[in-house]
């Protein structure tokens, strides 16, 4: 018999939880693993509910607002669940666990932790909130009988907070991420109508206090690199009108929101992050799969990534935008080719999809047949 696992979440929205989710279901033995997914919300115009169903994933939707579910939620999401009888409830962001934790007693439950908590929701609520909603999932993953961090610097974070927690790091599909041969390239840079004669660096990210983008722009625009490069900025956020009326260097080039960044990737030669704190970001993972060396902030996310294989890229201190330039200059000073090997080598080595999607199927297969 199948083990049938339902992904508990808020929406599909993409975005990097919805990413790591998609890329656990993709790969699962489909003779041993049956995923479902079970959303609590209206999807958001970026949705990805229809990547999911072209996998042949069922997707159940309550579609009730917040208020709804304050109301009856609980009382709603047990008789629903008892209807589709999963083996095992994986559930990933604050109202799945609270819901998981306070409704569904008697089911096996897992939780995925993406970030560290306290600087995520800090970063978009501010204080107190942001203390609250932390403090919040963290008392109710902890009635949870598995809780898993995306990566080994979350881990540390959480375990001496959460009972029952291990990590397995994130992973990157890399059928979709992978290195393009030069001629494609030139190619694809004309079809995007990018230059075809400057070196690219490439950020993406929301473009948010924490992501640091001042800081990023700072750093690039003073670099030795500046003048014959250009930066891509993909992503939006509450800094970004700000952003684009304080840099208005025509090698600062601010393209929104992109759905498949994967064709930004891999015309692009570097990529950098400023971040102040992440989980396990895809998009580094993703960059480096396409074969960008990388240059980044000195969190331990980072410093986890790179501690694979330390010739992929070079780092700087957070907020140190002079740092930065020395660390784009230094980076240039090494052997290209030298670097791709490395940055590929990183997810051959440790970072796949395929690798965490197996580890969260042994994780599911040993947890049912306890």
């Amino acid at each position: 018999m199948k083990t049938k696992v339902l992904f508990f979440v808020s929406t599909l929205e993409s975005g990097g939880p919805t990413n790591v989710i998609y890329n656990i279901i993709k790969y699962l033995d489909r003779t041993l693993v049956e995923p479902m997914i079970l959303t609590l919300s209206p999807e958001p115009a970026r949705s990805r509910k229809g990547d999911f169903e072209a996998l042949g994933v069922t997707v159940y939707q309550f579609d009730q607002s917040r208020i709804s579910w304050i109301i009856s939620g609980g009382r709603t999401l047990k008789q629903y669940i008892a209807k589709i009888e999963p083996h095992i409830i994986h559930s990933h962001s604050l109202r799945p666990d609270v819901f998981a934790a306070k409704h569904l007693k008697g089911h096996i439950r897992i939780s995925t932790l993406h970030a560290n908590l306290k600087d995520n929701y800090i970063n978009t609520y501010s204080r107190p909130i942001g203390d609250y909603f932390a403090y919040t999932q963290i008392k109710h993953v902890n009635h949870l009988e598995k809780v898993v961090a995306c990566s080994k610097s979350v881990y540390e974070v959480y375990k001496d907070k959460v009972d029952s927690i291990d990590f397995i790091p994130n992973g990157v599909d890399t059928a979709i991420f992978r290195p393009l041969s030069p001629g494609a390239i030139t190619q694809r840079r004309s079809e995007l109508n990018l230059p075809s004669n400057k070196k690219i660096f490439i950020s993406v990210g929301s473009l948010c206090t924490r992501k640091d983008p001042h800081t990023l722009i700072k750093g690039f625009l003073n670099s030795e690199q500046a003048d014959n490069s250009v930066l891509l900025l993909l992503g939006t956020g509450a800094l970004e009108e700000e952003l684009r009326n304080t840099y208005t260097s025509e090698n600062i080039i601010f393209k929104g929101y992109i759905r498949d960044v994967v064709n930004y990737f891999e015309v692009s030669d570097f990529f950098l992050s400023a971040s102040w704190s992440e989980g396990l970001p895809n998009t580094v993972i993703e960059a480096l799969a396409c074969g960008l060396p990388v240059c980044l902030s000195e969190i331990a996310a980072h410093h986890e990534i790179l501690s694979i294989n330390t010739d992929a890229g070079t780092t700087f201190r957070c907020g140190d935008h002079e740092g930065l330039s020395k660390s784009i200059n230094a980076l240039m000073k090494k052997e290209y080719s030298s670097l791709r090997k490395a940055a590929v080598n990183i997810i051959e080595q440790e970072l796949s999809a395929k690798k965490m999607s197996a580890s969260y199927q042994k994780l599911y297969l040993s947890m049912y047949n306890q």
